[in-house]
């Protein structure tokens, strides 16, 4: 059998970049890390793959190099402290193509390489602020165009687990909890570091049934409502 191959969406800095060097340390793995500005990884059983998940031919072309994955986790972001009563509507579809759109087609584009194994995992890195019933009244964290959008993934999620989970797929969105990257960063000093958040949205990884489809899991490993 060919190594377990684990694709990461957004790995060139943060969350992704952090994903994409713990799971290569296992000697049998093999990561492909995508990033819109490609460089080189000192790790051997790393596949560096230039992706723009704003750009549907980017996606392809690397989605092509890709014949088979086991897990394809979908970091790839972009979140500021923004808010919807200020910003255009050319800004905030910005945050809908990125956080939205982009992991559609990406999504869509590594299917036939998820298809390719049996283990057929999805996971949509989300946040916290993507709870509609968490977000109720609270002024935490990234609001307006961040939130929205990514609660618009959380629904995508839950959808794409309607669909393809007759197909054995699992597909989940994980919280990565306060993380100090560039983002987490937005709200102050304090948080965990990248590495901490990486080894607990791996344990619940590695821990999926396919029963878990559709969950919305918090970094402890218990579940938000949506």
């Amino acid at each position: 059998m060919s190594p377990k191959t684990a694709v990461i969406i957004g790995a060139s800095r943060g969350i992704g970049l952090e994903l994409a060097k713990y799971l290569s340390e296992e000697p049998e793995s093999r990561v492909v890390a995508t990033m819109r500005k490609p460089f080189a990884m000192a790790s051997p059983n790393i596949q560096v793959l230039q992706l723009d998940q704003t750009d549907s031919g980017s996606v392809e072309r690397a989605a092509l190099q890709v014949p088979e994955a086991d897990i394809l986790i979908v970091n790839g972001a972009m979140g500021e402290d923004e808010h919807l009563t200020t910003i255009s509507s050319e800004r905030f579809a910005e945050y809908l193509l990125t956080n939205v759109v982009g992991p559609h087609r990406v999504i869509n584009a590594f299917l036939p390489a998820l298809r390719a194994r049996k283990t057929r995992t999805i996971v949509y890195i989300s946040s916290i602020v993507a709870s509609l019933t968490k977000e109720v009244g609270s002024h935490w964290g990234l609001q307006g165009p961040y939130a929205t959008s990514k609660a618009a993934g959380n629904m995508m999620t839950v959808q794409f687990h309607n669909e393809l989970q007759g197909e054995g797929f699992t597909v989940v969105a994980v919280h990565p909890g306060w993380v100090a990257t560039d983002m987490g960063n937005l709200a102050g000093p304090g948080a965990m570091p990248p590495r901490e958040s990486v080894e607990k949205i791996m344990r619940i990884v590695d821990g999926l049934k396919l029963e878990d489809g559709a969950k919305f899991f918090d970094i402890d490993g218990s579940t938000f409502p949506y």
